[in-house]
């Protein structure tokens, strides 16, 4: 009668742990560089919200033939008065010309600037005043 060894395949727990080691060490040193990357993001995609909002109050404007407004505050925006919240961002105000931004039936608008402040940077927003459209500003 011939014996063989049974060996399990796996990995030992030195193995793991050498694995955990290294795998937490990686972790140390990346969170620190994407958290300060956090707020530059969340800027960047309130800024998207905010011309994509800007794109449907222009919409909204040809569609019903009628004007409409969009301001804006803390955290916030409003066309037409109804109030919409940034989803994207926490703590970034909008801000507006006095009396917010008009968008025209003909598709043209007021025009003017929204800035977008908030974790000690800013991005801003030029609204055509032919077109109605909005564009990053330089």
């Amino acid at each position: 009668m011939l014996m063989t060894s049974r060996r399990e395949d796996g990995f030992t727990l030195l193995e793991l742990m050498i694995v955990l080691a290294i795998m937490a060490l990686v972790a140390a040193i990346a969170f620190p560089r994407l958290a300060a990357r956090a707020p530059a993001s969340a800027l960047g995609a309130a800024s998207e919200e905010m011309r994509a909002a800007l794109a449907t109050a222009r919409s909204a404007a040809i569609a019903e033939d009628r004007a409409v407004t969009v301001a804006g505050g803390d955290g916030f925006y409003r066309i037409d008065g109804d109030q919409h919240a940034l989803l994207s961002a926490a703590g970034v105000r909008v801000e507006t010309p006095r009396g917010g931004i008009a968008f025209f039936p003909s598709g043209g608008s007021s025009g003017g600037r929204i800035v977008l402040r908030g974790g000690g940077r800013s991005a801003t927003l030029d609204i055509d005043t032919l077109t109605g459209r909005a564009s990053f500003a330089p």
